[in-house]
């Protein structure tokens, strides 16, 4: 069976004889079933197949709540702009930290190291551009009239480009000192810039979407994005243009424990249609196409970097810290996951890149080779009930130094404590490993992957572990017993003339058939009497005329046996409240006509009477009311006076119980 064919969390079944007692699944084939996980060391790629990942490391960094900007040096020095602190800081090859600059505004949301080795920084909300020298003196290069620099770029003749807001324009500064204003958009702010091989410009905005490419002084617009931001632009060495679009990204301020919200909306005017994802990578191709390679429901794309090595895109996302390599036909591996919620930037460096992260603040570097070893840890699967757990298996694809082991620990609480198992020994074997344990509801598993050679590993590709849930006794949660109505409460069925209407609420942890049994005790002290036997509706019609009027119990069997094998078969049992079975009209006595004054008693033996009327020779009908007024009791006293009796020679009188039964009597006058 294709594996991309399989659910994300499937809990299957297989039949072992029976058509139920089902052997069933945790079957995890499949990427975002994987993704629910931890991983150490270890990737998932698109096709579900768990790989080891990159080596990595936790770089020190300066103790600043954000780290809004990077770039890195010829010499390998990298350096960090923060937010809420404006700081600029040089981080050497040692890991040692140094502030070079210290402004008075909030943030450095953009810096660029130029060839020459200055760093140029990019201060707001009040933007300014800044030269920090070697010697760490500041002077000011351009202070425009706007809010933000979103981005800074120095193209092939040593000029810097700035991307502004909130007028969204691009500038250039010259090395002369001179600026110059090369593009002003439609948009509110341009958040993204790229300097192509041939000196050319791309520049994103982040109010419509728009990626422009800025040439010889013209402008033209690319592609309109869907969404509200271009954010990130990269190209390749075959001419692609790769770019983010995402929505509600960027923000002027930022605070822990929450998600950096939108500072850019798009016009409502302007949106084509409204779609769920909140970030697409797109792939721009030298004929004009455009084609989307990645997207998500979820997370934001904050970071993009073509990475020459993998030939492949790095995506740096948030509000899951995790990062993604895009091949250019649209496969993909979640390569990393950080501790950390957002990875902001990503700066290349000769050992591969680096992750500049925030909530909380954080850099990573990332290496071109893999991991000799890598875990992952399964989130907590759970069984629904206590379970006897059998064997685990798995398909890998291992090279002649590679290994894939697994580890189990049980527990019957939602999260790992000292009550749980220790973890198992390894299971090396996929096709005969065994757990072989019982009385567990939950379970996780830890997946070991190793490679003795730096540039092989294994690839799993999904992995199966059987269980059989203990068998649980049904459970008869409520008996319900209605008389007759106009309607039948079943639809299309044809109830008895005088019935009671059972029915019951059940249901069986198991998930397994169920077949019912009933029975009726006469009180006082009758003997239970089997009336249906072995029925699947959970209702059934009584047809009262078969049983003498008077009180009864009625008791509810509940027997799993067809699903489960006669030594663990289970059953359960409900008694009803008492309830009154009354087939037998009242009865009338004592009956008195005295001129126009009439007397008599009406009896029921079983249930309360309901209705007494009468009528002179059966043509209008009159209800009567007994001496006290309400009808209430089986027996009730009445005496009236007929009016506008005339002519009349015949009293009808019909009475009614609260089971519908009647009787018509019909007296002389």
């Amino acid at each position: 069976m294709n594996h991309k064919a399989l659910a994300l969390l499937v809990i299957s079944t297989l039949g072992i004889g029976l058509e139920a007692a089902k052997v069933k699944q945790f079957n995890k084939q499949e990427f975002n079933n994987f993704q629910k996980g931890n991983f150490q060391n270890v990737s998932v790629d698109s096709e579900g197949r768990l790989l080891l990942g990159p080596k990595t490391r936790n770089l020190a960094g300066p103790d600043e709540e954000f780290y809004f900007s990077a770039a890195a040096a010829k010499n390998g020095d990298l350096y960090v702009g923060t937010g809420h602190n404006a700081a600029v800081y040089r981080i050497d090859g040692a890991g040692k930290s140094e502030m070079i600059f210290k402004g008075e505004q909030l943030d450095v949301y953009a810096l660029l190291v130029t060839a020459n080795g200055d760093v140029i920084a990019g201060t707001s909300p009040n933007g300014r551009v800044l030269r920090i020298g070697k010697d760490k003196k500041v002077s000011e290069l351009f202070n425009p009239d706007e809010k933000f620099i979103w981005d800074l770029k120095e193209d092939g003749m040593g000029n810097v480009i700035c991307a502004l807001g909130n007028t969204g324009a691009v500038y250039s500064i010259h090395k002369t000192g001179e600026v110059e204003n090369i593009f002003t958009a439609e948009d509110s702010h341009i958040s993204s810039l790229y300097i192509g091989p041939d000196n050319s410009i791309l520049a994103g905005s982040g109010d419509r979407g728009i990626l422009y490419e800025i040439k010889n002084r013209k402008t033209k617009a690319l592609f309109d994005s869907p969404l509200e931001e271009i954010k990130g632009i990269t190209t390749d060495n075959e001419g692609n243009i790769y770019f983010a679009a995402v929505r509600n990204l960027l923000t002027p301020k930022v605070s822990k424990e929450i998600e950096m919200g939108p500072l850019f909306s798009k016009k409502e005017s302007e949106e084509e249609e409204k779609i769920k994802e909140k970030s697409i990578l797109y792939c721009l191709q030298p004929d004009g196409s455009v084609e989307a390679l990645w997207s998500s429901t979820e997370e934001l794309i904050y970071a993009l970097y073509f990475d020459p090595a993998a030939q492949a895109i790095i995506i740096g996302t948030g509000n899951s810290g995790r990062v993604y390599r895009v091949n250019k036909n649209g496969s993909f591996s979640q390569v990393y996951e950080n501790d950390s919620a957002q990875v902001f930037r990503i700066v290349a460096n000769s050992k591969g890149y680096v992750l500049i992260a925030n909530n909380t603040a954080g850099i990573t570097q990332v290496e071109n080779g893999l991991n000799a070893l890598g875990t992952y840890y399964s989130e907590i699967l759970d069984a629904g009930i206590q379970s006897r757990f059998g064997r685990i298996a798995w398909n890998a694809e291992l090279g002649k130094q590679t290994t894939v082991s697994f580890s189990v620990r049980l527990g019957n609480s939602d999260n790992p404590d000292k009550s749980w198992t220790s973890w198992s020994a390894p299971f090396s074997d996929p096709d005969n490993s065994s757990i072989n344990l019982n009385g567990y509801r939950f379970l996780q598993t830890k997946i070991v992957l190793n490679s003795s050679i730096p540039s092989e590993t294994p690839f799993l590709n999904g992995y199966r572990i059987y269980y059989l849930e203990n068998n649980l006794k049904p459970q008869i949660s409520q008996i319900t017993i209605r008389k007759a109505a106009e309607k039948p409460p079943v639809p299309d069925s044809n109830p008895p003339k005088k019935y009671l209407h059972l029915s019951w609420l059940a249901s069986d942890p198991n998930q397994d058939r169920l077949n019912f049994s009933l029975f009726l005790q006469k009180l006082p002290g009758g003997e239970w009497v089997r009336i249906r036997d072995k029925i699947a509706e959970d209702w059934q019609y009584l047809d009262t005329e078969l049983f003498e009027d008077g009180k009864y119990l009625l008791k509810v069997q509940a027997s799993d046996a067809q699903d489960n094998p006669p030594a663990e078969s289970k059953s359960a049992v409900k008694i009803s409240s008492p309830f009154i079975i009354d087939s037998t009209a009242p009865v009338m006595t004592g009956f008195l006509a005295n001129g126009g004054s009439i007397s008599f008693t009406v009896s029921d033996e079983s249930s309360v009477l309901a209705m007494v009327v009468y009528s002179l020779d059966g043509k209008e009908w009159f209800p009567i009311f007994p001496e006290d007024t309400v009808i209430d009791s089986k027996s009730e006293k009445f005496n009236f006076s007929l009016a506008g009796r005339r002519d009349s020679r015949v009293l009808f009188i019909k009475a009614s119980d609260e089971f519908n039964n009647y009787k018509v009597f019909q007296k002389a006058i």
